[in-house]
């Protein structure tokens, strides 16, 4: 029986979306950070004249626009990430200058538009999480992916890591397919490149997440991360009975905005979940450092989100380390789930 794509899947899922989510989510960071330490760095310079002012917002729309044309008028992984990385930036110019259009006054400065800009960018990567891990295709999704895939370059050669990507999707095809088995075979039977190069983004990525593994997978670094985790966590609860004792015991009038209070019970959860991390260490170093990653995230997610409220720009430097942080306990976790995999085999 022939095999074909149905017409009820009007929305087939693009596999290769997490990617491609994730050089739009860097590239807008990138411009919004750029934009404004450059703008900092010119004191905050205008194009205008004659009565108009253009704003950057009118730059970033006309960067995702370039990325709309693109990806009418062009087929092809390579445009899809040329596409991200344009869109991204024109996302990041035209987000930057939310203040304004939330403030009566058009503000700019409007203390909490970092904050607000934190929500947006952590709401996209959480459908990032939710698309990467929706891993499973079906017939008819795998097999219009494998063909969204295929780059007709230098007379049909492919590069080996596109090949091995596009036989992995055939493999959740239907075999009986007419058209996964043509597709097989000209796979199979087509040169293979000279060159096998991902792209200047995805080898920078690869050398950075194969260089990051081997520091978090370093004993002394494991065990460098673990102690700061602990410290950093009891210091952080010294410092809000401190500030508690300020309050209640000494009668002192200390002014907790919503976002300071916020940030703080957030981060006393934070601790509490670290600590609790430590303390099953002695049963196992996996659920350890679940628990620990567990804390790092309420740190990303709600700790950082109300210090951006509270501190705008200045916050920056503590996501950055709850990141480093977060991926030094991914890879520690997966080197734990691996270990016991192996064991449990034995």
């Amino acid at each position: 029986m022939r095999t074909q794509i149905s017409k009820r899947h009007i929305f087939v899922r693009n596999t290769n979306a997490p990617e491609l989510i994730e050089m739009f989510l860097v590239a807008s960071a990138a411009s919004v950070l750029g934009i404004r330490a450059f703008l900092a760095l010119a004191n905050y310079p205008q194009v205008s004249g004659g009565g108009l002012h253009i704003a950057h917002m009118l730059w970033g729309g006309l960067f995702m626009l370039l990325a709309l044309l693109l990806l009418f008028s062009s087929l092809g992984q390579v445009m899809l990430r040329l596409s991200a990385i344009l869109g991204g930036i024109g996302f990041g110019t035209f987000i930057d200058e939310l203040g304004k259009f939330i403030t009566s006054d058009n503000n700019y400065f409007f203390s909490p538009t970092i904050g607000l800009i934190y929500i947006i960018f952590i709401s996209i990567f959480l459908v990032m999480r939710v698309l990467a891990r929706r891993q499973s295709v079906n017939h008819n999704v795998a097999l219009a992916n494998a063909l969204n895939r295929l780059e007709l370059v230098g007379g049909g050669a492919l590069d080996r890591s596109k090949r091995q990507e596009i036989l992995a999707l055939l493999e959740n095809a239907d075999p009986r397919s007419p058209l996964a088995q043509t597709l097989r075979a000209y796979i199979d039977e087509a040169a293979a490149s000279q060159t096998d190069d991902p792209g200047l983004y995805m080898r920078s990525r690869e050398w950075l997440l194969s260089a990051y593994e081997r520091i978090a997978l370093n004993r002394y670094f494991i065990i460098g991360v673990v102690l700061a985790l602990v410290a950093l966590s009891i210091g952080q609860v010294v410092q809000i009975l401190v500030l508690l004792g300020q309050q209640w015991i000494l009668g002192q009038d200390l002014e907790i905005t919503f976002s300071g209070g916020a940030r703080l019970v957030s981060a006393t959860a934070a601790s509490a979940l670290t600590l609790f991390g430590a303390w099953r260490l002695r049963v196992s170093r996996l659920s350890a450092y679940l628990w620990f990653q567990r804390g790092a995230l309420v740190g990303i997610f709600i700790t950082q989100m109300f210090a951006f409220f509270e501190m705008q720009l200045a916050a920056i430097t503590g996501l950055f380390i709850e990141i480093l942080i977060y991926a030094a306990l991914s890879f520690m976790i997966e080197f734990e789930q691996r270990a016991q995999i192996e064991a449990d085999g034995e």
